[in-house]
């Protein structure tokens, strides 16, 4: 079995200016929901999930996320996908987890995003839970 980064941003934003912003990066973050992302984590139980990947890779279990190397290129890249999500007019909240296949998050934490440094925050990314960064 493998982990998994699953994210998602809530809010009402412009579906071209999301566009705009998801096509600039390697990596994507979907319009959904928290609840959007549980049931992705929960689903993957019987099957990969692609919905909510924030990667394409086979797994994430070698993602720099979570591993405390805030200067990794993907970490600046995943940084830097989340601040242009959240500088959209209308986002609200910003969803993050890296989850193991088949297992739900054992805790859930809300943080603001003003009060994060986010290149830190997701070098040490805890796994099995979800985040949400209040916009």
């Amino acid at each position: 079995m493998c982990y998994f980064l699953y994210g998602s941003l809530h809010g009402d934003v412009s579906e071209s200016e999301y566009v705009a912003v998801k096509n600039k990066y390697g990596l994507k973050i979907s319009l959904g929901t928290k609840h959007d992302v549980k049931n992705a984590v929960k689903a993957a139980a019987e099957f990969v999930q692609e919905d909510y990947r924030i990667t394409d890779w086979i797994c994430d279990c070698d993602s720099p996320v979570g591993r405390h190397d805030p200067a990794d290129p993907t970490i600046i890249e995943l940084s830097n996908l989340i601040q242009d999500l959240a500088a959209l007019s209308g986002a609200k909240q910003i969803n993050i987890c890296k989850t193991w296949t088949g297992k739900q998050n054992k805790k859930e934490i809300k943080l603001k995003l003003s009060d994060t440094d986010l290149p830190t925050f997701l070098a040490d990314l805890k796994e099995n839970t979800l985040y949400s960064l209040e916009i």
